[in-house]
C-alpha cells in the first residue's frame, strides 16, 4: 500500500471514530445530566528517507475524546428526590461492579431496601464517600441546599456528597452520564459548600442541531477520504500493470 492510502485510511479511521462519538451525542440528547464529547485529532510528522531526498508526511493520529463540561440546563420537576447541583462539583455514584463514578444526573429514587440510588440502580453517595440509606418511616424527605437529608420530623438522615475532581474532560463515560477516569481510580474531595437545588433536573448539555450538522459534515469527510485511497489503489494497480511484461 502506498503513502496516499496510507493518509487516507489513517484519516478515516478517525473520522469514522469522530462520527460514532457524534452519534453518541444525540442518542443521549436527552439523558440527565450527560455531557457532550468531541474527539481531537493531531498530526504526526514522519521522515520517509530515499536515495534521493528527505521527504515528510503527514499522519492523522488520535489526540483523545474530551467531555463538554458546561452545565446543562436545570428543569423543576417537583420530585422531592430530584437534585441539580446549581455550582461547581459532581455526585458520587457506586455502580454496580463497585466502580466509583461521578456524574451531575440527580434524579435519583429509593431501591427495595431503602438505599438512594440512581433509575440505573447506582447507589448515591454521601459526604464521606459511603452509600445513602433512608430509613423506613422517614416520611416526606426535605434535601437542603446544602444537601442534607432530613426526615419528616425534621431528623438529619444523610448529607449528599458532592465532589471535586481534576481533568474530569478526560474521563471515560460510564452508564450514560457518569464519568470515571480511564485508570479507574477517583478520589473523593468534598466540595466544601456544595449548592443544589431540590425538586430539579440538570438536562444534558447536547446541542442536537449542531452535532446532527456535525455527523454529517463527518461523513462526507469520510467518503472523500475513502475515495483518495480508492484512487491511490487503482493508480497504483494501473503503475504495475503498465510495468509488467507484455
Amino acid at each position: 500500500m502506498d503513502n496516499i492510502a496510507y493518509l487516507a485510511i489513517s484519516r478515516a479511521a478517525l473520522l469514522q471514530r469522530a462520527t460514532d462519538v457524534a452519534a453518541n451525542n444525540v442518542a443521549n440528547a436527552n439523558t440527565d445530566g450527560f455531557r457532550a464529547s468531541t474527539s481531537v485529532f493531531e498530526s504526526m510528522i514522519s521522515d520517509t528517507n530515499t536515495k534521493d531526498d528527505l521527504r515528510q508526511m503527514s499522519y492523522a493520529i488520535d489526540g483523545g475524546t474530551y467531555a463538554n463540561l458546561e452545565e446543562g440546563v436545570l428543569v423543576k420537576t417537583s420530585n422531592a428526590l430530584d437534585v441539580a447541583l446549581t455550582g461547581s462539583g459532581w455526585f458520587g455514584f457506586q455502580t454496580a461492579t463497585s466502580q466509583t463514578a461521578l456524574g451531575r444526573a440527580g434524579n435519583f429514587v429509593m431501591n427495595g431496601q431503602g438505599d438512594l440510588v440512581t433509575l440505573t440502580g447506582d447507589l448515591v453517595l454521601d459526604e464521606g464517600g459511603a452509600p445513602i440509606n433512608i430509613p423506613p418511616g422517614s416520611g416526606s424527605i426535605e434535601i437542603a441546599k446544602d444537601g442534607m437529608i432530613t426526615d419528616a420530623r425534621g431528623e438529619e438522615i444523610a448529607r449528599i456528597g458532592v465532589f471535586q475532581a481534576d481533568n474530569v474532560d478526560n474521563w471515560a463515560q460510564v452508564g450514560g452520564a457518569k464519568l470515571a477516569p480511564r485508570d479507574g481510580a477517583v478520589a473523593l474531595v468534598p466540595v466544601l459548600e456544595p449548592q443544589m437545588a431540590q425538586g430539579f433536573v440538570e438536562k444534558s448539555n447536547v446541542n442536537p442541531i449542531l452535532e446532527m450538522s456535525r455527523m454529517i459534515t463527518l461523513q462526507r469527510e469520510y467518503e472523500s477520504s475513502m475515495n483518495l485511497a480508492n484512487i491511490g489503489d487503482d493508480l497504483r494497480k494501473q503503475t504495475l500493470s503498465s510495468l509488467a511484461p507484455k
